[in-house]
């Protein structure tokens, strides 16, 4: 992958080259943004068309199961495209035209988060040298994470019912009025991280 991808990345580099050092950065982390985004919708759409017929029937019946077949296929498929954004645009449409219902989805999205955490591995049994071990630590502490909070969050059903009901009202709002899904994304990506780190900063940690 790096000799196939090499040659773009030296031309993208060379064109923002003559760019102050600062510009040229934050040219490049819009640029990477913005691959990754047309990337992630190319492959959704891509696979939503693979996915009609008895590819559609054959995930569908894998899903309607029950959760724990959902977050098995969830991990599968994510493991495979090894991105679980693209799977998550591959399975939302299908909920959104009642092939699958919220508790499906949400447990296949659960698999989803636990099969991007072997993309991790992969790339960090990739890496050598003497922060190699440290790489594969950060790796194994994300699948851990992630597994341990499914766990907790989907084994207790009080906790298991929280996001359901949390998503239901937000569409429900997001539908009246879209400022309510932008206020979302803005504080849960972007504010709160910020607040975090800001405090955490002041704290000394």
């Amino acid at each position: 992958m790096r000799a196939i991808t090499k040659p773009t990345v030296l031309l993208i580099t060379g064109a923002t080259s003559s760019l102050p050092q600062v510009i040229s950065g934050i040219v490049l982390v819009a640029i990477g943004i913005a691959m990754i985004f047309l990337s992630i919708t190319f492959i959704g759409k891509l696979l939503r068309t693979l996915m009609v017929g008895k590819a559609k029937s054959l995930l569908q019946s894998s899903v309607a199961r029950g959760p724990i077949a959902g977050m098995i296929v969830g991990t599968i498929i994510t493991v495979i495209v090894q991105s679980s954004s693209t799977t998550t645009s591959l399975i939302v449409p299908l909920a959104g035209t009642g092939v699958f219902s919220l508790r499906q989805v949400y447990a296949f999205t659960l698999g989803a988060n636990i099969g991007t955490c072997f993309t991790a591995l992969l790339a960090a049994m990739a890496v050598s040298g003497d922060d190699a071990i440290l790489a594969l630590q950060i790796a194994i502490v994300h699948l851990l994470f992630n597994i341990f909070g499914i766990l907790i969050v989907y084994g207790i059903p009080f906790l298991r019912a929280i996001p359901i009901w949390g998503a239901q009202r937000l569409a429900d709002a997001a539908v009246k009025r879209k400022l309510y899904a932008v206020a979302y994304i803005l504080g849960l990506f972007f504010i709160i991280p910020v607040a975090i780190l800001t405090i955490s900063k002041f704290m000394g940690y």
